[in-house]
C-alpha cells in the first residue's frame, strides 16, 4: 500500500501535456493504421512522460470501397469518401487530420480544398526527410497508382528530388504483394527476396534511397534488410503528425 501511495504521488508530479486533438482517417489498411496509432502514442509518451498520451479520433473507412473507386479512376468520388470521414473527425473534436495511407493522396489537392480541417500530407513529410539527408534521387515503391500516377513525383520535384520507379514487370510484382499479402499483415521470405531484388535494380540505376511508399511495405522491409537507406512513410508521417500536434496554437 505504501509503495502504491508513493507511485501515485510521483504520477501526480507529471503534469498534463496539452496537444492538438489528432484526427486519423484509417482502415486503409487496418494493419498500417495500427502502426500509426502505436507510433504516435509511444512517441508522444516518450516526450511527455507520465501517463500522457495524445487525444486521437480514428475514422476507419472501408478499404474495398476506396480501392474500387480509385481503381476505376473515380478519384473525385474517392476524395468525397475521405472528406466525409474528415467531417466526422471534426465532429469528434479533432483539430487537424491525416490520411494514414499513400495512394489516396493522389487526390490530395481535392481533399485538402474540401476538408474542414488541415490535412497533413504524407508526400511533404517524406520529401522533407529526404531533403534533410541531402539526397537528390530516390526510388519509389508502392501500389501501381502510387508509382505510376505521379503525385509523389510532382511533390518531390518541388523539393529538387528526382523520383525513379521500377520497370513495368517489377511494378506488377510490388503491387501484387501489397494487395494479396501485406494489407492482411502477411509477410513471407519469398516476397522479401523479390522486393530486395527490385530495390537492388533501382540502386544500380542510381537511386540513393528508397521510399517505402505504401504504409504496409514497412511490415516487410526493415532498415537492416536494404543496403541503401529506406524511407518508411508510415513512421515519417506519424512523427510529422505528432510534431504538428505538439506545435503551439
Amino acid at each position: 500500500m505504501i509503495s502504491f501511495h508513493k507511485d501515485y504521488k510521483l504520477m501526480l508530479l507529471n503534469s498534463f501535456v496539452k496537444a492538438k486533438h489528432i484526427g486519423i482517417v484509417g482502415g486503409l489498411s487496418p494493419a498500417s493504421t495500427v502502426e500509426y496509432y502505436k507510433l504516435i502514442c509511444s512517441e508522444f509518451n516518450k516526450k511527455a512522460g507520465g501517463l500522457n498520451f495524445p487525444e486521437i479520433s480514428l475514422r476507419s473507412v472501408n478499404l474495398q470501397k476506396v480501392v474500387d473507386l480509385f481503381s476505376a479512376n473515380r478519384w473525385d468520388e474517392m476524395a468525397e469518401v475521405i472528406i466525409s470521414a474528415i467531417y466526422d473527425l471534426q465532429k469528434s473534436g479533432a483539430e487537424f487530420a491525416a490520411i494514414a495511407t499513400n495512394t489516396p493522396h493522389n487526390a490530395y489537392d481535392k481533399i485538402k480544398n474540401g476538408s474542414p480541417l488541415e490535412v497533413l500530407s504524407i508526400m511533404d513529410a517524406t520529401a522533407k526527410e529526404i531533403q534533410r539527408d541531402g539526397l537528390t534521387k530516390v526510388g519509389l515503391l508502392g501500389t501501381k497508382q502510387t508509382m505510376e500516377y505521379g503525385f509523389f513525383q510532382r511533390t518531390f520535384n518541388s523539393y529538387g528530388i528526382e523520383t525513379m520507379i521500377p520497370a513495368s514487370e517489377d511494378r506488377e510484382q510490388v503491387n501484387h504483394i501489397i494487395w494479396d499479402e501485406l494489407v492482411f499483415g502477411k509477410t513471407t521470405a519469398d516476397s522479401l527476396k523479390k522486393y530486395l531484388s527490385i530495390i537492388e535494380k533501382l540502386t544500380q540505376a542510381g537511386a540513393q534511397g528508397i521510399i517505402l511508399g505504401c504504409t504496409e511495405i514497412p511490415l516487410l522491409i526493415k532498415p537492416e534488410n536494404s543496403r541503401i537507406k529506406t524511407y518508411d512513410t508510415t513512421t515519417i508521417h506519424a512523427k510529422a503528425i505528432l510534431e504538428y500536434a505538439l506545435r503551439s496554437n
